[in-house]
């Protein structure tokens, strides 16, 4: 490339890219992604989570648009995964990476997600590419099969070129001869991106080999080789995995892999946690003042049936099914105290709007 690019722009002096609280590319440290190649329920995806960030994951990755060779595949759960995404993100203070298919998807995307990204598939998808930049989220930008590193770099300036110098490349294997692994692990492109260029460069062990007994040592040698990191496919039972069963490791297969791996422990910006903590809190706001205009209309109902403003039935009801619920880190006491305090102000809401009614 003889062009003056601005992905060359100090080349070899690595920029840092951060997502978050506490992901940090580039900075030294390698960053850890782990999640299931695909968001197959709100259940599952929170248990990987958990179980991801207990083994002291860095970020969550999971599919909610799925890009597939057969179009009668599992295509993903669109908007409903990617929310069931963020939720076990927000709940395990886990950024969260998600890969984005269609330029008018950026936007919903962009709002749910910490980071883009845009698969192998889209590589040279340049609309794509310059909407991510426009995003105002970092991109994670993977390496087509059949790329160059020139090629690689050059979809990485269309991001740039917009303003987003917040990108991070994945190799992810590329087309060889080789039948016995789904791709090869080209580390020594990897490491050359990363010397000719400015940006991160991690591997994607999972995707590259295809096959799970492969994904540990690929991924030993990823960060031996001096990479910034790692994406991972994990799955707390892989064979039933609803995509890329083969490749994906189980929960405890991690664990043992970050074990190896020696990482230093991770660390949080106190700050951008409580920043993080103040975003829920106006969020929590915000339902809980539509939950108090439902009650009201409620409350008209009842008056326009004759039904007293208090049945005992129905908040015991509730709150039980919220106890049943609960959560990792909420107990059932808990979600008691505070529903009860959430039904004794819908009561007094529709008792007052009674009030005004009589008068």
């Amino acid at each position: 490339m003889a062009e003056e690019l601005l992905v060359t722009n100090d080349a070899g002096k690595t920029r840092q890219v951060v997502v978050g609280s506490f992901a940090r590319f580039g900075g030294g440290t390698p960053v850890v992604i782990a999640g299931p190649c695909s968001v197959e329920s709100e259940r599952h995806i929170r248990e990987t989570a958990d179980a991801v960030a207990s083994a002291g994951a860095h970020m969550l990755r999971g599919g909610a648009f799925k890009p597939r060779t057969s179009p009668y595949a599992f295509q993903g759960l669109g908007l409903k995964g990617l929310r069931y995404l963020a939720t076990a993100g927000q709940a395990t203070c886990l950024p969260v990476v998600t890969e984005v298919l269609d330029v008018q998807d950026v936007a919903p995307v962009a709002e749910l997600a910490d980071m883009l990204q845009i698969g192998a598939r889209s590589m040279q998808n340049f609309g794509l590419l310059r909407a991510a930049g426009r995003s105002g989220r970092p991109v994670l930008l993977k390496r087509a099969a059949g790329a160059t590193v020139d090629e690689w770099l050059l979809a990485a300036e269309y991001i740039l070129v917009e303003g987003n110098d917040q990108v991070v490349l994945c190799e992810r294997g590329i087309r060889s001869f080789e039948p016995s692994t789904r791709a090869t692990l080209d580390l020594a492109g990897a490491v050359a991106a990363r010397l000719r260029s400015s940006l991160p460069v991690i591997a994607d062990p999972s995707h590259a080999t295809g096959r799970r007994d492969l994904v540990l040592p690929m991924a030993a040698a990823a960060i031996a080789s001096g990479l910034d990191g790692l994406i991972v496919e994990v799955h707390k039972d892989p064979d039933r995995s609803i995509s890329d069963a083969s490749q994906t490791i189980s929960t405890e297969s991690f664990a043992s892999l970050m074990r190896k791996l020696q990482l230093p422990p991770r660390t949080r910006d106190l700050g951008l946690l409580r920043d993080a903590v103040d975003d829920m809190d106006e969020a929590i706001l915000g339902l809980i003042d539509r939950r108090m205009a439902l009650t009201a209309r409620i409350g008209d109902e009842k008056r326009s049936r004759g039904l007293p403003v208090w049945q005992p039935g129905r908040e015991e009801a509730i709150l039980q099914r919220l106890a049943d619920r609960g959560g990792s880190h909420l107990s059932p006491a808990a979600v008691n105290d505070i529903w009860a305090a959430i039904l004794a102000a819908s009561r007094t809401r529709q008792g007052r709007a009674s009030a005004q009614e009589g008068r």
